[in-house]
């Protein structure tokens, strides 16, 4: 009788939108950084991640 009551409160239906939103923006920021560390400007910049890394040799 006493205690927490079970209610069928819609939860991840209604916050799909956002899901998929941040899903979505998680990957165009990361395509966008990965862009930009290949980018000629910043190639050969000693602040790169990459080279600090040794991934890529260029």
């Amino acid at each position: 009788m006493f205690g927490l009551r079970k209610f069928n409160t819609p939860v991840l239906r209604p916050n799909a939108p956002f899901f998929v939103g941040g899903a979505i923006v998680f990957y165009l920021v990361a395509k966008a950084q990965s862009a930009m560390i290949d980018s000629e400007e910043y190639r050969n910049d000693p602040r790169n991640p990459a080279l600090s890394s040794g991934k890529k040799q260029h």
